[in-house]
């Protein structure tokens, strides 16, 4: 699969995780952005060789989660 299919299948997961964040926590679109663009977790999105960007987007939230846990209990 070409990179821009798989960008694109990973901009898609980024932009409905952040509306699922926005509205499962009460906070606003640009916090979620926030929250999700400046964490680990949107680095491995992006890095293809991980193949997160296969999954969907409550799988990214659920790891995301996972990887703020351990950032925070390290």
């Amino acid at each position: 699969m070409s990179s821009d299919k798989m960008n694109a299948c990973a901009d898609m997961i980024l932009t409905n995780a952040i509306e699922d964040m926005a509205m499962n926590e009460n906070i606003s679109i640009e916090e979620a952005r926030s929250k999700l663009l400046d964490s680990e977790a949107c680095k491995c999105l992006y890095d293809f060789d991980s193949k997160l960007w296969m999954e969907g987007p409550d799988y990214f939230l659920d790891f995301y989660r996972m990887m703020e846990n351990k950032t925070h209990t390290s």
